[in-house]
């Protein structure tokens, strides 16, 4: 006897047949809106309404159902359905969301607006070492300056710095920019 010729004496066996043809509505309805209601939940982010209802609504479906004959076999199959429906259920989507159409989707496209090239804030202000510019506004001790004609802002390292005094650049860190009155120097 081969794998085939067991799996189909195990499918065309009478409690595997009564598992459909013997189902009253509610388990039946139940445990299609079940699996309705966790299909959802895929995209539906969290684990929320319809993940819960759905789990509890199969989970409520196989009780009535084991409840209504009580037989073992039937608690088996029905188990063994679930577990292969949502296998089959995640596999299929997880296939869908990384490959398919849906990776083209609004809903889980992650990329971001910015170039991955240059991002807001990334610049290098290194170039701005021992360079004489402008303070713009007073420096209590942080305001803008400007080197060149380009505004920065920048961190006085002595604290107060009035505006229109020249100021040079003494510090670059990321972009902190720390600069001291050029009279103090």
């Amino acid at each position: 006897m081969n794998v085939l010729t067991i799996l189909a004496e195990g499918f065309a066996d009478s409690s595997f047949a009564r598992l459909f043809t013997e189902m009253q509505v509610l388990p039946m309805v139940l445990f299609i809106v079940g699996f309705i209601f966790c299909a959802i939940e895929v995209f539906v982010p969290g684990f929320g309404f319809f993940g819960i209802s759905g789990t509890i609504m199969v989970v409520a479906g196989i009780v009535i159902r084991l409840l209504q004959d009580g037989d073992a076999m039937m608690l088996l199959y029905m188990i063994t359905i679930s577990l292969l429906f949502f296998f089959l259920l995640f596999f299929v989507f997880s296939r869908l969301v990384t490959k398919g159409k849906l990776s083209k989707t609004a809903l889980f496209n992650v990329g971001t607006a910015v170039s991955e090239e240059k991002t807001e804030g990334t610049k290098d202000f290194t170039y701005l070492l021992q360079k004489e510019g402008v303070a713009l506004t007073v420096l209590r001790p942080v305001g803008k300056a400007n080197f060149g004609g380009e505004v920065v802002d920048v961190v006085a390292r002595d604290g107060f710095i009035n505006e229109g005094e020249k100021v040079v650049c003494i510090q670059v860190e990321g972009q902190r920019i720390v600069v001291i009155n050029k009279q103090g120097e």
